[in-house]
């Protein structure tokens, strides 16, 4: 996917879809796992458009969701 194809709403749902279902023992744990699966694998683009729409409001963002963009 190329980033300008990226809608705000598109990373909203791809941010709130990986720290429900990143793998991890604790709430914490799986917060911090999301954050770093964005750092890695995320443009950073694509982690700078997330945390201007997180610093917002952060919209739809998951409570979860929103401190995992905390830690990016």
């Amino acid at each position: 996917m190329k980033v300008s194809e990226s809608s705000v709403e598109h990373l909203v749902k791809m941010a709130n879809q990986i720290v429900a279902n990143v793998p991890a023992l604790t709430p914490e744990a799986r917060i911090e796992n999301a954050a770093a699966h964005m750092k890695r694998f995320w443009t950073p683009v694509m982690t700078a458009k997330l945390k201007a729409h997180a610093s917002h409001g952060a919209g739809e963002l998951s409570p979860d969701a929103e401190k995992a963009v905390g830690l990016i």
